[in-house]
């Protein structure tokens, strides 16, 4: 599930409007409804904010951020799914090389 319909659904279920979860994010409702249709991607402080609210984990909420951010980006390029798979075969080796000593 996108973020966006996700988004729509957890407000949706708790009957808020727009305005209630717009406030939490700081954002205008315009803004949160292009992000609900998918127009729009919210930034990391107002996934954040999202998440908060919602009492939801920001973890999961900011992957899917990111997998959408980089699929509105690549999804057109032909060597995006040769790179998602690349990101899952390295991602271990790659954490390992960013701790810190």
């Amino acid at each position: 599930m996108k973020l966006g319909d996700w988004l729509r659904d957890m407000r949706q279920k708790r009957k808020l409007p727009l305005r209630v979860v717009a406030a939490a994010a700081e954002i205008d409702t315009a803004l949160l409804s292009k992000i609900e249709l998918g127009m729009r991607l919210p930034t990391e402080d107002q996934t954040r904010a999202f998440a908060r609210f919602f009492n939801a984990s920001y973890q999961d909420l900011e992957a899917k951020r990111v997998a959408e951010r980089f699929w509105m980006e690549y999804g057109n390029n032909p060597a995006a799914s040769k790179a998602v798979s690349l990101i899952c075969e390295k991602a271990a080796e790659y954490r390992a090389s960013r701790r810190e000593p």
